[in-house]
């Protein structure tokens, strides 16, 4: 009897232990990390408001950032100087290496300029520039982001340059920097840049500069991806930021992929379930109560979806897309949030 008692004490305790792993440090169940496919070593999905990671692989291994690190760049630039204030272009700027918008000595810009030229278009210089401009070496904005990362409770990182290119002892991890784009929504300001696609900057003196994003899933996906990514021979592909689908956040992080965009979009559809069609309502996005009266208020609104069943086909799909199309809204037959305030209004 002493010996079943304790085999049983023993698998309760395992169990405890399990589900303690699993909730609180993160560990996914091998068959779901394998079922997902990413390439990268590192990643993780965790939950914005509850803290909770809903998926991870290796999320403390320390791997170099490339210019992820600008979101820290920025952080530490809009919490210590004015987005209006005007910075002159220093000399040195010629010699940082790409990518870059290739900014002139002489020149002067405005700090909330310069701080969407490095997070849209990634640009080093301009990420080097707010950096002298803030703490009059990079060996001192250095020690800015890296008590910064500190702080906000990074333990797996250090940062050399605020461009993210490469340096010796320079490392983060995906847990950490997600941690780091969790402190960046802080910011309306810096979370508005990641979700740009293209715009236009310019010189005190008239110079224009065009902006693009490079985070791709502005245009490969409906749903809303935004953050910065990151790439160099050793670090491999790397990204920040966050999925949001209705009212549902989670801050996702992914280091040294070979194939990111696929990996992004494995742990979105891991997140929030795969889309019916091409760029349908997501089958995790709403509930089949909201379901329906997002086919009952198309039918209100005299855009007929079928039986109001829950089911979203072509039918129910091409109803979503004239309504879009009619109130001025992207028609991409998805109901995120601003179709979602337009239909509410026909309940």
């Amino acid at each position: 009897m002493k010996t079943i008692d304790r085999i049983f004490f023993r698998t309760i305790s395992l169990k405890i232990v399990f589900f303690f792993l699993v909730s609180q440090l993160g560990y996914t169940p091998v068959s779901e990390a394998a079922a997902l496919s990413i390439t990268a070593p590192s990643a993780i999905l965790l939950d914005s408001a509850s803290q909770r990671l809903t998926y991870s692989k290796t999320p403390h291994l320390r791997r170099q950032p490339a210019s992820t690190t600008k979101v820290m760049t920025a952080i530490v630039a809009y919490e210590n100087l004015s987005l209006s204030d005007v910075i002159t272009i220093p000399g040195f700027v010629t010699s940082v290496e790409p990518s870059k918008i290739y900014l002139r000595p002489g020149e002067q810009y405005l700090v909330r300029d310069l701080i969407r030229a490095t997070l849209i278009n990634s640009a080093n210089d301009a990420a080097e520039v707010l950096a002298i401009a803030v703490a009059g070496s990079m060996p001192q904005f250095a020690k800015k982001m890296n008590a910064k990362a500190k702080a906000i409770g990074c333990r797996n990182t250090k940062f050399v340059r605020s461009s993210g290119l490469p340096a010796n002892n320079q490392y983060s991890s995906s847990y950490d920097l997600a941690t780091i784009m969790k402190h960046a929504e802080r910011y309306p300001f810096i979370v508005d840049t990641l979700k740009t696609r293209r715009m236009t900057i310019h010189s005190l003196s008239g110079r224009t500069i065009h902006l693009k994003n490079h985070n791709k899933m502005l245009w490969r996906d409906s749903r809303e991806v935004i953050g910065k990514t990151g790439w160099t021979r050793n670090a491999r592909h790397c990204f920040v930021g966050h999925m949001r689908v209705s009212d549902k956040k989670v801050l996702v992080a992914i280091m040294g992929s070979h194939s990111l965009w696929r990996d992004l979009t494995a742990l979105l559809n891991f997140q929030f379930g795969k889309s019916w069609g091409s760029r349908s309502v997501h089958q995790k996005m709403w509930a089949l109560p909201q379901r329906k009266q997002i086919q009952k208020a198309l039918k209100k609104a005299g855009y007929n979806p079928g039986p109001a069943d829950g089911k979203i086909g072509k039918r129910t799909e091409s109803a979503i897309r004239r309504f879009q199309k009619a109130k001025g809204l992207t028609a991409d037959g998805v109901v995120g949030p601003k179709t979602w305030q337009k239909l509410k209004a026909y309940l």
